[in-house]
């Protein structure tokens, strides 16, 4: 049986299950935004390293696994644009969201985030 998908909000926390053009197997993400274009939910996620990409739901499904997880410093931030989300990520506020992992725990997902 197949497992539902969490809700995805800004700030949900992932996990890259396949590598895309931006993201690697097991790096951790958050989405820092989420849009309907034409009545379609579209995802933006932030990576740990600094890069980001767009999702589609078939996207998140293909390529992520969301644990369920939010980190609230993200989820309260207004990263409206590139250029903010990347100054946000350069000095540190999104850091919340990738704290460090103990050797061996790459699977780990966020404690510093709620659930």
């Amino acid at each position: 049986m197949r497992q539902a998908t969490p809700v995805i909000q800004v700030g949900s926390l992932a996990i890259a299950t396949r590598a895309s053009g931006v993201c690697d197997v097991g790096e951790r993400g958050v989405c820092d935004e989420v849009d309907a274009r034409g009545g379609r939910p579209g995802y933006s996620f932030l990576f740990e390293p600094g890069r980001y990409d767009g999702f589609s739901p078939e996207d998140v499904a293909l390529f992520l696994t969301i644990t369920g997880e939010v980190c609230a410093a993200v989820a309260a931030s207004q990263c409206t644009t590139v250029t903010r989300l990347q100054r946000d990520w350069a000095q540190g506020q999104c850091a919340a969201a990738f704290p460090p992992q103990p050797p061996g725990t790459a699977d780990a997902t966020s404690t510093a985030c709620s659930s």
